[in-house]
């Protein structure tokens, strides 16, 4: 089968980590096309077999020069699906579907609008919360991570872990201010790249909290990091399905988070961070952090059977077979 990918970010993040894995997994029995605009920053992740377009035209999903290019580029690989990434990619998809033969299927990662979603008879979505922002049917689908063989080594001083992109709707600020009233010896690592890394690290320097908050960048060993931390923290203002929750039930000796989008579909409520009293509910842990360990594995365990990367794989297959 020919499958396109599309998508108009150049930025690595949680969107394009699950592009990356499901590509280099589709790469071994189907002919894949990656349509991304110049400048990628993710590509050299993909495996050689899967055939990588930059479009050259003006990134804006108004520009007639971008939909020649792209329609010219999915003419000449004869493209069965084309799988759109985002609203921006879903848009230009969805027009260019109307003047060509093949299946159009979209991915909303995200519990914003999105009008155009509305429009797309095959949408894909993260997670139910994120379906409830669609007016019509769609197909829920949780995305899957491998899991790792990875030793855990807690450290001797309580060290807690919070991933993902450097934005403001991750709530990374929050988290950093409320952090600095704990009463014990703590370390607060922040794992992740984005335009708010300057402002997060002159918040750091402001609250003079140098020695207790790292912005540690990009990294690829996270799961050895997360099982290596006693808590786990997701501190986000929205989300549609986080790829951190996954990797927390996965690797994390208990993780807390703000009750935002699909993660409420999966962890249970006895670790919902309320009305963003972080430095609340991190002191709870800390000081009855063997009963909320006991308890984050129980209550979690049937996730990791559910969550993986195989599952997700099989269904997207599926999925792709019974769409018209």
């Amino acid at each position: 089968m020919k499958i396109a990918y599309f998508s108009c970010s150049t930025i690595y993040g949680g969107v394009e980590k699950i592009i990356i894995e499901t590509l280099n997994e589709l790469c071994k029995d189907n002919e894949i096309l990656l349509i991304v605009p110049r400048g990628c920053q993710y590509k050299n992740q993909l495996d050689s077999k899967v055939t990588i377009y930059e479009y050259k035209s003006y990134d804006k999903r108004y520009n007639p020069f971008l939909y020649a290019e792209i329609y010219k580029v999915l003419k000449d690989f004869s493209a069965q699906i084309l799988h759109s990434h985002a609203a921006k990619a879903t848009q230009i998809g969805f027009v260019i579907s109307k003047f060509m033969d093949f299946k159009f299927i979209a991915t909303k990662h995200n519990n914003r609008k999105g009008k155009i979603f509305n429009r797309v008879k095959n949408v894909i979505c993260v997670s139910k919360a994120v379906a409830n922002t669609v007016n019509h049917e769609t197909k829920t689908l949780y995305f899957g991570i491998k899991n790792q063989a990875i030793k855990r080594d807690l450290p001797d001083i309580f060290t807690i872990t919070a991933v993902g992109r450097l934005d403001l709707i991750k709530g990374f600020d929050q988290l950093i201010k409320s952090v600095q009233i704990l009463d014990f010896p703590f370390i607060l690592q922040i794992i992740g790249d984005g335009k708010e890394k300057e402002n997060l690290q002159n918040l750091i320097n402001e609250l003079s909290l140098n020695d207790k908050v790292k912005l540690l960048g990009f990294r690829s060993d996270i799961a050895q990091i997360l099982a290596n931390s006693h808590l786990q923290v997701i501190s986000s203002l929205k989300e549609g399905f986080p790829i951190s929750l996954i990797e927390g039930i996965f690797y994390s000796h208990v993780l807390i988070s703000t009750p935002v989008g699909g993660i409420v579909e999966i962890l249970d409520s006895n670790f919902f961070i309320e009305n963003n009293n972080f430095a609340t509910k991190i002191e709870e842990i800390y000081q009855n952090y063997n009963d909320f360990k006991t308890k984050f594995a129980q209550t979690h365990s049937k996730f990791r059977q559910i969550l993986t990367f195989e599952n997700y794989i099989l269904n997207l297959k599926n999925y792709y077979k019974e769409v018209k």
